[in-house]
């Protein structure tokens, strides 16, 4: 089986090297896998250089770059494209170091045995977790999640996670507009309506400890009213 990591990293330069390093091991770790992972780089302060070093050093390491931000959903989209074709199973993570490496045998190992389409690394599913994290994130994301849920009848608990395992075959067949952090429900919302089956597994999600988070609150919540504006006007992607 052929594992493709995607990962968007925005000035991420402090914590793309930790990452890289655990993430690499833990895939090697992996009997019977074999695995890339793409980054897809945007912004200037040499996250890109620490990558493409890395490359040198460890086979199977990608990087797309463009120095212009141009949001979360529209960096994903690209690395999404750029994923090897022959990839069976296709994993997102944050840049960051929230999301830990460590956990991926045991997200892949639910992931295969429940036979779904798209399993999401939840923090608000029995054994999940948060550590560190301002309240005002914890704020609203507990209180976009049950709002997105009620609204869209959908049975995920963490709807906003970027932790997440997708089936090849059906990432492709799901489109999104969202070019912000809104494509992380509006993917899930999507593949719901193509019967798509999601299930849960829980994570430990750790606040960053360098640089800053991209997740600013006005333009997030702004990415989020817009989704919900396209819905309920009907004009989701298609």
């Amino acid at each position: 089986m052929r594992l493709s990591v995607v990962i968007a990293a925005l000035d991420e330069r402090q914590n793309v090297e930790p990452l890289t390093r655990r993430l690499a091991a833990v895939l090697d770790g992996l009997a019977g896998h074999t695995w890339e992972i793409v980054y897809v780089v945007e912004g200037t302060d040499g996250t890109r250089d620490v990558l493409e070093t890395l490359a040198g050093e460890i086979p199977g390491i990608r990087v797309l770059y463009q120095p212009e931000p141009q949001g979360l959903g529209a960096a994903f989209r690209r690395g999404f494209a750029a994923a090897a074709p022959d990839a069976d199973v296709v994993v997102t993570m944050d840049a960051d170091l929230n999301h830990q490496p460590e956990e991926l045998p045991r997200l892949l190992e639910a992931f295969l045995g429940r036979g779904c389409d798209i399993l999401v690394g939840s923090r608000f599913t029995p054994g999940g977790s948060v550590d560190r994290v301002p309240a005002w994130k914890i704020a609203l994301s507990r209180s976009l999640n049950p709002l997105m849920r009620l609204a869209f009848r959908m049975n995920v608990r963490d709807l906003t996670s970027g932790y997440r395992l997708y089936r090849r075959e059906a990432l492709r067949a799901v489109p999104f507009s969202s070019n912000n952090f809104a494509f992380l429900p509006e993917l899930l919302f999507e593949a719901a309506a193509r019967g798509l089956r999601i299930e849960e597994a829980p994570i430990r999600f750790t606040y960053r400890i360098h640089g800053r988070s991209k997740m600013a609150l006005w333009r997030t919540s702004c990415s989020y009213v817009g989704l919900f504006l396209r819905r309920l006007t009907g004009t989701a992607a298609r």
